[in-house]
Protein backbone atom coordinates (compact mmCIF):
# COMPACT_ATOMS: atom_id res chain seq x y z
CA UNK A 1 0.00 0.00 0.00
CA UNK A 2 2.71 2.57 0.68
CA UNK A 3 4.22 2.04 -2.52
CA UNK A 4 1.06 2.31 -4.20
CA UNK A 5 0.36 5.73 -2.39
CA UNK A 6 3.96 6.56 -3.45
CA UNK A 7 3.35 5.91 -7.00
CA UNK A 8 -0.14 8.09 -6.26
CA UNK A 9 1.96 10.63 -5.66
CA UNK A 10 4.23 10.66 -8.07
CA UNK A 11 1.37 10.77 -10.94
CA UNK A 12 -0.26 13.72 -9.45
CA UNK A 13 3.32 15.46 -9.14
CA UNK A 14 4.34 14.35 -12.50
CA UNK A 15 1.63 15.96 -14.29
CA UNK A 16 1.12 19.64 -13.85
CA UNK A 17 -1.69 20.48 -12.26
CA UNK A 18 -3.41 23.50 -13.27
CA UNK A 19 -6.31 25.40 -11.26
CA UNK A 20 -9.59 25.88 -12.39
CA UNK A 21 -10.75 28.84 -13.45
CA UNK A 22 -14.49 27.82 -12.56
CA UNK A 23 -16.37 29.78 -9.64
CA UNK A 24 -17.01 27.43 -6.87
CA UNK A 25 -20.72 28.80 -5.80
CA UNK A 26 -22.00 30.63 -2.13
CA UNK A 27 -21.78 28.49 0.77
CA UNK A 28 -25.28 27.37 1.89
CA UNK A 29 -23.50 27.57 5.46
CA UNK A 30 -20.47 28.06 6.41
CA UNK A 31 -19.47 26.67 10.51
CA UNK A 32 -16.63 27.43 12.45
CA UNK A 33 -14.74 24.23 13.70
CA UNK A 34 -11.98 25.65 15.93
CA UNK A 35 -13.85 24.25 18.86
CA UNK A 36 -13.49 20.68 17.04
CA UNK A 37 -9.73 20.79 17.54
CA UNK A 38 -8.83 18.46 20.71
CA UNK A 39 -6.80 20.80 22.94
CA UNK A 40 -3.15 20.50 23.89
CA UNK A 41 0.05 20.32 21.41
CA UNK A 42 -1.12 19.39 17.91
CA UNK A 43 1.93 17.18 16.06
CA UNK A 44 -0.90 15.93 13.47
CA UNK A 45 -5.15 17.08 12.26
CA UNK A 46 -7.05 14.50 10.91
CA UNK A 47 -10.80 14.99 10.19
CA UNK A 48 -13.64 13.15 8.59
CA UNK A 49 -17.02 13.40 8.12
CA UNK A 50 -20.22 11.73 6.87
CA UNK A 51 -24.09 12.48 5.88
CA UNK A 52 -26.02 10.62 8.06
CA UNK A 53 -29.32 11.64 6.03
CA UNK A 54 -30.63 13.98 3.71
CA UNK A 55 -30.27 16.99 6.51
CA UNK A 56 -27.77 15.50 9.31
CA UNK A 57 -24.38 15.81 9.40
CA UNK A 58 -20.98 13.79 11.54
CA UNK A 59 -17.56 15.14 11.77
CA UNK A 60 -14.53 14.43 13.51
CA UNK A 61 -11.07 16.05 14.22
CA UNK A 62 -8.60 13.52 15.38
CA UNK A 63 -4.74 14.86 16.48
CA UNK A 64 -2.48 13.12 19.10
CA UNK A 65 -4.35 15.01 21.86
CA UNK A 66 -7.02 12.86 21.50
CA UNK A 67 -10.49 13.23 19.05
CA UNK A 68 -13.56 15.08 18.99
CA UNK A 69 -16.96 14.09 17.18
CA UNK A 70 -20.10 16.14 16.52
CA UNK A 71 -23.21 16.11 14.62
CA UNK A 72 -25.74 18.56 12.93
CA UNK A 73 -28.84 19.43 11.84
CA UNK A 74 -29.02 21.41 8.32
CA UNK A 75 -32.45 21.92 8.49
CA UNK A 76 -32.42 25.66 9.93
CA UNK A 77 -31.98 28.95 8.87
CA UNK A 78 -27.98 28.02 10.59
CA UNK A 79 -26.52 24.16 11.60
CA UNK A 80 -27.75 23.17 14.74
CA UNK A 81 -25.39 21.08 16.81
CA UNK A 82 -27.09 17.88 18.18
CA UNK A 83 -24.26 16.58 19.95
CA UNK A 84 -20.85 16.15 20.45
CA UNK A 85 -18.21 13.82 22.16
CA UNK A 86 -15.08 13.33 23.19
CA UNK A 87 -15.15 9.82 24.25
CA UNK A 88 -13.72 8.33 21.54
CA UNK A 89 -9.95 7.97 20.56
CA UNK A 90 -7.78 6.34 17.56
CA UNK A 91 -10.59 5.54 15.17
CA UNK A 92 -9.64 5.88 11.68
CA UNK A 93 -13.37 7.35 10.31
CA UNK A 94 -16.81 7.20 10.44
CA UNK A 95 -19.82 6.35 8.18
CA UNK A 96 -23.47 6.57 8.15
CA UNK A 97 -25.48 3.98 9.84
CA UNK A 98 -29.20 3.19 9.48
CA UNK A 99 -32.03 5.60 10.95
CA UNK A 100 -29.16 8.36 10.89
CA UNK A 101 -27.08 7.14 12.78
CA UNK A 102 -22.99 6.67 13.26
CA UNK A 103 -20.75 4.29 12.49
CA UNK A 104 -16.94 4.65 13.59
CA UNK A 105 -14.38 2.67 11.80
CA UNK A 106 -11.72 0.48 14.23
CA UNK A 107 -12.19 2.20 17.74
CA UNK A 108 -9.75 0.83 20.30
CA UNK A 109 -10.39 1.20 23.98
CA UNK A 110 -7.90 -0.94 26.72
CA UNK A 111 -9.34 -4.10 26.25
CA UNK A 112 -11.21 -4.03 22.97
CA UNK A 113 -11.19 -3.42 19.30
CA UNK A 114 -13.58 -2.99 16.54
CA UNK A 115 -16.58 -0.73 15.03
CA UNK A 116 -18.98 0.95 17.17
CA UNK A 117 -22.79 1.77 16.25
CA UNK A 118 -23.86 5.11 17.38
CA UNK A 119 -27.53 7.29 17.23
CA UNK A 120 -27.02 10.62 16.20
CA UNK A 121 -26.98 11.90 19.53
CA UNK A 122 -23.90 9.95 19.84
CA UNK A 123 -25.62 7.94 22.61
CA UNK A 124 -26.58 4.16 22.99
CA UNK A 125 -23.17 2.83 21.86
CA UNK A 126 -22.69 -0.60 20.44
CA UNK A 127 -19.71 -2.13 19.82
CA UNK A 128 -19.02 -4.39 16.99
CA UNK A 129 -15.92 -6.40 18.04
CA UNK A 130 -13.18 -7.33 15.49
CA UNK A 131 -14.58 -6.03 12.63
CA UNK A 132 -12.77 -3.72 10.56
CA UNK A 133 -15.07 -1.44 8.13
CA UNK A 134 -14.01 0.04 5.02
CA UNK A 135 -15.73 2.43 2.64
CA UNK A 136 -15.96 -0.54 0.11
CA UNK A 137 -17.39 -2.71 2.93
CA UNK A 138 -20.76 -0.76 3.59
CA UNK A 139 -23.28 0.11 1.83
CA UNK A 140 -24.34 3.81 1.12
CA UNK A 141 -26.90 3.55 3.44
CA UNK A 142 -24.98 1.72 6.42
CA UNK A 143 -27.75 -1.33 6.35
CA UNK A 144 -24.91 -3.95 5.07
CA UNK A 145 -21.47 -4.27 5.77
CA UNK A 146 -19.03 -6.86 4.62
CA UNK A 147 -15.74 -8.53 6.54
CA UNK A 148 -13.14 -9.58 4.50
CA UNK A 149 -11.82 -12.89 6.85
CA UNK A 150 -8.56 -14.53 6.53
CA UNK A 151 -7.73 -16.12 3.59
CA UNK A 152 -9.77 -15.17 1.07
CA UNK A 153 -13.02 -15.69 2.48
CA UNK A 154 -15.34 -13.03 3.35
CA UNK A 155 -19.07 -12.52 4.90
CA UNK A 156 -22.49 -10.41 4.30
CA UNK A 157 -24.15 -9.11 7.47
CA UNK A 158 -26.97 -6.75 7.69
CA UNK A 159 -26.23 -3.71 10.72
CA UNK A 160 -27.84 -4.58 13.74
CA UNK A 161 -26.81 -4.54 17.51
CA UNK A 162 -25.56 -7.45 17.02
CA UNK A 163 -24.91 -7.58 13.05
CA UNK A 164 -27.25 -10.09 11.11
CA UNK A 165 -25.66 -13.25 9.47
CA UNK A 166 -26.48 -13.08 5.34
CA UNK A 167 -23.98 -15.34 3.89
CA UNK A 168 -20.15 -16.21 2.75
CA UNK A 169 -17.99 -16.09 -0.20
CA UNK A 170 -14.91 -16.96 -1.37
CA UNK A 171 -12.84 -13.84 -3.15
CA UNK A 172 -12.06 -10.51 -2.19
CA UNK A 173 -14.86 -8.18 -2.10
CA UNK A 174 -14.87 -4.68 -4.31
CA UNK A 175 -18.31 -3.50 -3.39
CA UNK A 176 -21.47 -4.17 -1.44
CA UNK A 177 -24.74 -2.81 -1.43
CA UNK A 178 -27.97 -3.36 0.33
CA UNK A 179 -29.29 -5.45 -2.81
CA UNK A 180 -25.51 -7.05 -3.76
CA UNK A 181 -22.13 -7.74 -3.36
CA UNK A 182 -18.92 -7.08 -5.82
CA UNK A 183 -15.93 -9.28 -5.67
CA UNK A 184 -12.79 -10.56 -7.64
CA UNK A 185 -11.65 -14.14 -7.47
CA UNK A 186 -8.96 -15.86 -9.53
CA UNK A 187 -9.02 -12.85 -12.17
CA UNK A 188 -13.24 -12.34 -12.71
CA UNK A 189 -15.07 -10.47 -11.36
CA UNK A 190 -18.64 -10.96 -9.78
CA UNK A 191 -21.77 -9.53 -8.92
CA UNK A 192 -23.98 -11.51 -6.75
CA UNK A 193 -27.19 -10.76 -5.35
CA UNK A 194 -26.90 -11.40 -1.34
CA UNK A 195 -28.78 -14.18 -1.42
CA UNK A 196 -26.29 -15.77 -3.71
CA UNK A 197 -28.02 -15.09 -7.51
CA UNK A 198 -25.43 -14.28 -10.03
CA UNK A 199 -26.25 -11.01 -11.69
CA UNK A 200 -23.41 -10.76 -13.98
CA UNK A 201 -19.59 -11.60 -14.22
CA UNK A 202 -16.67 -10.80 -16.45
CA UNK A 203 -12.70 -11.37 -16.90
CA UNK A 204 -10.42 -8.47 -15.98
CA UNK A 205 -6.56 -8.41 -16.09
CA UNK A 206 -5.23 -10.06 -13.50
CA UNK A 207 -2.18 -8.41 -13.90
CA UNK A 208 -3.65 -5.62 -12.85
CA UNK A 209 -6.57 -6.95 -10.52
CA UNK A 210 -4.76 -5.29 -7.26
CA UNK A 211 -5.78 -1.48 -8.90
CA UNK A 212 -9.22 -2.42 -8.82
CA UNK A 213 -11.42 -0.65 -7.43
CA UNK A 214 -15.62 -0.37 -7.93
CA UNK A 215 -18.84 0.85 -6.91
CA UNK A 216 -22.56 -0.17 -7.31
CA UNK A 217 -24.22 2.26 -8.80
CA UNK A 218 -27.90 1.58 -7.98
CA UNK A 219 -29.51 -1.56 -9.54
CA UNK A 220 -27.81 -2.15 -12.49
CA UNK A 221 -24.15 -0.27 -13.09
CA UNK A 222 -20.92 -0.34 -11.87
CA UNK A 223 -18.14 2.32 -11.12
CA UNK A 224 -15.07 0.70 -12.56
CA UNK A 225 -11.47 1.76 -11.92
CA UNK A 226 -8.03 0.62 -12.64
CA UNK A 227 -5.58 3.14 -12.17
CA UNK A 228 -6.19 6.06 -14.05
CA UNK A 229 -8.62 4.60 -16.04
CA UNK A 230 -12.41 4.84 -15.04
CA UNK A 231 -15.46 3.41 -16.38
CA UNK A 232 -19.00 3.00 -16.37
CA UNK A 233 -19.96 -0.66 -16.51
CA UNK A 234 -23.10 -2.95 -16.26
CA UNK A 235 -22.71 -5.79 -14.22
CA UNK A 236 -22.35 -7.98 -17.53
CA UNK A 237 -19.17 -5.92 -17.80
CA UNK A 238 -20.08 -4.05 -20.45
CA UNK A 239 -18.41 -0.61 -20.92
CA UNK A 240 -21.49 1.89 -21.31
CA UNK A 241 -19.27 4.95 -20.80
CA UNK A 242 -15.78 6.03 -20.10
CA UNK A 243 -15.41 8.48 -17.14
CA UNK A 244 -12.90 11.51 -17.25
CA UNK A 245 -9.87 10.52 -14.65
CA UNK A 246 -9.57 13.10 -12.27
CA UNK A 247 -6.07 14.62 -11.07
CA UNK A 248 -4.73 14.18 -7.99
CA UNK A 249 -4.56 11.39 -5.85
CA UNK A 250 -6.84 9.46 -3.32
CA UNK A 251 -9.41 7.20 -2.29
CA UNK A 252 -12.57 8.74 -1.48
CA UNK A 253 -15.84 8.58 -4.16
CA UNK A 254 -18.82 9.14 -2.53
CA UNK A 255 -22.41 8.75 -4.36
CA UNK A 256 -26.13 9.48 -3.72
CA UNK A 257 -28.08 6.77 -2.38
CA UNK A 258 -29.01 6.13 -6.34
CA UNK A 259 -26.15 6.49 -7.84
CA UNK A 260 -27.07 9.12 -10.01
CA UNK A 261 -24.18 11.46 -8.68
CA UNK A 262 -20.65 10.95 -7.96
CA UNK A 263 -18.28 12.95 -5.61
CA UNK A 264 -14.65 12.69 -6.11
CA UNK A 265 -12.17 13.90 -3.19
CA UNK A 266 -8.55 14.06 -4.48
CA UNK A 267 -4.99 15.53 -3.12
CA UNK A 268 -3.30 17.52 -5.34
CA UNK A 269 0.62 18.80 -5.39
CA UNK A 270 1.45 22.48 -6.58
CA UNK A 271 5.20 22.74 -6.88
CA UNK A 272 7.30 24.79 -8.99
CA UNK A 273 8.47 23.92 -12.43
CA UNK A 274 12.30 23.74 -10.86
CA UNK A 275 10.76 21.61 -7.78
CA UNK A 276 9.00 19.60 -9.87
CA UNK A 277 11.94 18.84 -12.62
CA UNK A 278 13.78 17.56 -9.48
CA UNK A 279 11.06 15.61 -8.35
CA UNK A 280 10.52 13.71 -11.13
CA UNK A 281 14.64 13.38 -11.87
CA UNK A 282 14.88 12.03 -8.04
CA UNK A 283 11.70 9.17 -8.78
CA UNK A 284 12.57 8.21 -12.04
CA UNK A 285 16.29 7.47 -10.47
CA UNK A 286 14.97 5.65 -8.02
CA UNK A 287 12.08 3.73 -9.47
CA UNK A 288 9.88 5.88 -7.62
CA UNK A 289 11.13 4.79 -4.29
CA UNK A 290 12.85 8.13 -3.56
CA UNK A 291 9.80 10.42 -3.87
CA UNK A 292 10.10 10.70 -0.38
CA UNK A 293 7.86 12.22 1.93
CA UNK A 294 6.22 15.04 -0.10
CA UNK A 295 2.92 15.91 1.29
CA UNK A 296 -0.36 17.28 -0.78
CA UNK A 297 -0.70 20.68 -0.17
CA UNK A 298 -3.53 20.61 -2.23
CA UNK A 299 -7.05 19.31 -2.15
CA UNK A 300 -9.84 19.27 -5.22
CA UNK A 301 -13.65 18.35 -4.94
CA UNK A 302 -15.48 17.51 -8.32
CA UNK A 303 -19.20 15.87 -7.71
CA UNK A 304 -20.42 14.64 -11.27
CA UNK A 305 -23.31 13.21 -13.03
CA UNK A 306 -22.64 9.21 -13.59
CA UNK A 307 -25.76 9.40 -16.15
CA UNK A 308 -24.21 11.85 -18.80
CA UNK A 309 -20.48 12.44 -17.02
CA UNK A 310 -21.11 16.03 -16.56
CA UNK A 311 -19.63 17.74 -13.73
CA UNK A 312 -21.98 19.25 -11.44
CA UNK A 313 -19.67 20.87 -8.57
CA UNK A 314 -16.05 21.82 -8.01
CA UNK A 315 -13.88 23.11 -5.18
CA UNK A 316 -10.14 23.69 -4.65
CA UNK A 317 -7.83 25.23 -1.96
CA UNK A 318 -4.54 25.18 -0.99
CA UNK A 319 -5.16 26.48 2.13
CA UNK A 320 -6.23 25.03 5.37
CA UNK A 321 -6.41 21.68 3.64
CA UNK A 322 -6.21 18.54 6.58
CA UNK A 323 -4.12 15.61 6.76
CA UNK A 324 -4.28 13.96 3.03
CA UNK A 325 -5.57 10.30 3.51
CA UNK A 326 -9.19 10.92 5.18
CA UNK A 327 -12.56 11.80 3.65
CA UNK A 328 -13.11 15.51 4.09
CA UNK A 329 -16.04 15.61 1.75
CA UNK A 330 -18.98 14.35 1.26
CA UNK A 331 -22.71 14.08 -0.55
CA UNK A 332 -26.05 13.77 0.75
CA UNK A 333 -28.15 10.65 0.14
CA UNK A 334 -30.56 12.38 -2.30
CA UNK A 335 -27.53 14.58 -4.29
CA UNK A 336 -28.73 18.39 -2.97
CA UNK A 337 -26.05 19.38 -0.75
CA UNK A 338 -21.87 18.84 -0.72
CA UNK A 339 -20.20 19.17 2.75
CA UNK A 340 -16.47 20.16 2.45
CA UNK A 341 -13.96 20.51 5.94
CA UNK A 342 -11.16 22.46 6.22
CA UNK A 343 -8.98 22.57 9.45
CA UNK A 344 -10.71 25.98 10.13
CA UNK A 345 -14.53 25.54 8.53
CA UNK A 346 -17.37 23.27 7.68
CA UNK A 347 -18.81 24.55 4.54
CA UNK A 348 -22.02 23.27 2.57
CA UNK A 349 -23.15 23.77 -0.59
CA UNK A 350 -26.29 23.51 -2.41
CA UNK A 351 -25.54 21.61 -5.98
CA UNK A 352 -27.48 22.63 -8.96
CA UNK A 353 -30.31 20.30 -10.17
CA UNK A 354 -28.91 19.81 -13.49
CA UNK A 355 -24.93 19.77 -14.39
CA UNK A 356 -23.28 21.47 -16.95
CA UNK A 357 -21.37 20.20 -19.98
Amino acid sequence: MKILLRLSILIAVAVPTVLCAQTTPSALYTVDLSSLVPKGKQIYLVGSLAFLTDNTLALSMCSNAGCNLETLDLQGEKPRLIARSDKFENYRGLFRAPGGGVVLDHVRTEDRQGAVLLDADLKSAHLIPKIKILDSHISTTGETLVEQLNGNLWAAYKMGRPPLSIRTGIGRVLSVSDDAVVYVNDGDVHVEGLEGKSLGSFQTNRRSEHLLRVHILGHDRLWFGTGTRVELRGFDGRVLRKLDSKDGWGFREGQTSDGSRLLYDRYTRHVSTAQRIKEDATAIATMGMGVGDEEANGEKVRVIDTANGKQCFEWESTTGILLAGDYHADIDPSGQFVAIMTQSDLKVYRLPKDCSP
